[in-house]
């Protein structure tokens, strides 16, 4: 066996393979269903896992790694502090796909039992709680509700959405039933060794 790519290498490589899969423009589902396999390489490439392990704790901010200029996907980083805990919501419209790189995470998911006539009340029904150890990659659908949260570890994740968040509401499902609207977390520019570069606002 040969060594293992660098962790850029390895990065630069799943940039090309999803802008090769893009070109082949296929329907939702297989898409992201091969832009999953293609992110299970990177997050398992242990030189890559050890690029990140010195990125800085970023609760409440996303780190913006990459956005392609052609097809519009972003390849967002996040890196959770000890006991996060991020609130039932959605990413609206658009496609994720969401892999552990390091630590792990509780993927926790929702189903709406009501109509959906009351825009400000949701009534939520458990589908689902898994750990998703490094390594892993889950996709998230349009309009899937779901949280993640950790415990007493340090979690680092990379999202791969099919278009930049911020620009458009996500919802937000409160304990109490009540619905409201967010328009992400702060995106930050962000490069692979660690540096942030300029806040997108």
């Amino acid at each position: 066996m040969g060594r293992e790519k660098s962790g850029e290498m390895a990065f630069e490589e799943f940039i090309s393979g999803m802008r090769t899969l893009y070109e082949k423009k296929l329907t939702p589902e297989p898409h992201w269903q091969k832009a999953k396999e293609l992110l299970e390489q990177l997050v398992n490439n242990r030189n890559f896992k050890e690029m990140t392990d010195s990125w800085p704790t970023g609760d409440g901010k996303q780190y913006v790694i990459y956005e392609d200029p052609d097809y519009g996907f972003v390849v967002d980083g996040l890196v959770r502090g000890h006991y996060h805990a991020a609130v039932a919501h959605d990413h609206a419209h658009t496609w994720t796909a969401y892999g552990i790189v390091s630590g792990w995470e509780r993927m926790t998911r929702y189903v709406r039992t009501d109509d959906g006539s009351d825009s400000e009340r949701a009534d939520l029904e458990l589908v689902s709680s898994e750990i998703c150890e490094a390594g892993t990659v889950d996709i998230i659908p349009p309009w899937d509700i779901h949280t993640e949260s950790n415990e007493d570890n340090r979690a680092v994740a990379l999202s791969v959405r099919s278009e930049t968040l911020g620009h458009f509401d996500q919802n937000i499902f409160l304990e109490d039933g009540r619905v409201s609207t967010i328009r992400g977390l702060t995106r930050v520019g962000f490069a692979l060794d660690g540096t942030l570069t300029q806040a997108d606002t």
